[in-house]
């Protein structure tokens, strides 16, 4: 015995949202009605059915707004099958007009080509407007004169082409926003992973090399081990905080924090620093751009140059970092196994390629992003130098 439950539930189109400039645009099209509304008082009919005809036009014009709203009478069939229900019901009101006037709900046409181009994919609202636009006109070019041709057409083709090109535009219009909308997207993606990528790289290399410190000092200097541990801490503790506010788009590089923990990672990896002492005047745009920079180029010289000394100089216009690395062959960027060379007296006697990964990228988008230029250079005897600038 089957019950309602063992049914299977049938499929329901969902009623499409509505926004009030939706139906704005819908009604304003009304004013259209004013050529079948004009076409009928002039008629030759009697008072009675010219009253009938501007009766069914208001209820016309009252049954289009409405379709507007509601678009789905049948929520059991498509929009196709709804949008022709829709023309059923319009067609109905028109029917108060043909007495009076039999050839003025030609002129509607228009409002039915928009019911099907609109509210439809443009591969079912083209033919359907075709039909639609061909319905209106057939009966006018098989039964009037030749001479009275002119208004029928002029009522249905130009209206159709231009709500045909309307909806064209919108349709690409539609593309046009979705497009930007996903580029803005990968680029926010693309933001927050450079951001994370160069607060986790800085921050996991001062850990790691305070951690191995503590490590070798814990026999020898137990007090000053657990005072790199307690580093490693806040460090974690930061990266932490940093990763959060950096994935929710809060927080700006600050160009002096960076200095300070710059000079602190240097000392933390044995090299010796020389950083300025102060911060010149710099533009928000700027200053954040030489913070994410100065940050990425330290974590390189930390994690890969082998560097006695680093020097960080920085003017108004520039930022210029400077290592003297022994067994530097090339920036390094972090996570990325971007530079390498040979080992041999050849290879060591020409400058060797860079090969840009993420960090080099990084510097190079952050630059660019701020109107500036960033330059990644190897001296052949040691060292690395990256220079940015205003371009």
């Amino acid at each position: 015995m089957s019950t309602s439950a063992n049914r299977p539930r049938e499929a329901r189109t969902p009623e499409p949202h509505h926004e009030r400039s939706d139906l704005l645009y819908a009604v304003v099209w009304l004013v259209f009605l004013l050529f079948p509304a004009t076409a009928l008082v002039q008629s030759t009919a009697s008072t009675g059915l010219k009253t009938l005809g501007l009766t069914g036009l208001v209820l016309f014009a009252v049954l289009y707004t409405v379709s507007w709203v509601r678009q789905i009478l049948v929520p059991q069939v498509g929009p196709l099958l709804n949008a022709v229900l829709w023309s059923a019901v319009l067609v109905l009101a028109l029917l108060l007009v043909v007495p009076a006037s039999p050839w003025a709900p030609s002129s509607t046409a228009p409002f039915f080509v928009a019911l099907f181009v609109f509210r439809l994919p443009l591969r079912q609202g083209v033919p359907a407007s075709v039909v639609v636009a061909l319905l209106a006109l057939v009966p006018a070019l098989t039964l009037l004169p030749r001479d009275q041709l002119v208004w029928p057409l002029f009522a249905v083709l130009p209206a159709w082409l231009i709500i045909l090109a309307s909806r064209v535009a919108m349709e690409r219009s539609e593309a046009h926003e979705r497009l930007t909308r996903e580029l803005a997207v990968s680029r926010q993606r693309e933001e927050v992973g450079r951001d994370v990528h160069d607060i986790l790289g800085h921050s996991l290399t001062v850990i790691t090399v305070k951690a191995q410190l503590a490590q070798r000092l814990v026999e020898t200097d137990p007090q000053r081990a657990v005072a790199e541990l307690d580093d490693v801490l806040a460090l974690s503790r930061e990266a932490l905080t940093d990763v959060r506010s950096t994935v929710d788009r809060m927080r700006e590089l600050d160009l002096g924090v960076e200095l300070v923990q710059a000079r602190a990672a240097l000392r933390a990896a044995g090299i010796t620093p020389h950083l300025p002492s102060s911060v010149p005047a710099l533009d928000p745009t700027t200053r954040s751009a030489f913070a994410g920079i100065l940050r990425e180029a330290v974590t390189n010289v930390v994690r890969h140059s082998g560097a006695s000394r680093c020097r960080v100089t920085l003017t108004g216009t520039s930022l210029r970092v400077a290592d003297d690395g022994a067994r530097a062959r090339g920036l390094v960027p972090t996570g990325d196994a971007a530079s390498s060379c040979s080992g041999n007296a050849e290879a060591e006697a020409r400058e060797p390629e860079l090969r840009e990964g993420n960090g080099i990228r990084g510097m190079r988008e952050r630059a660019r992003a701020a109107g500036c230029e960033v330059t990644v250079t190897r001296n052949p005897r040691g060292g690395t130098t990256v220079e940015v600038f205003r371009a």
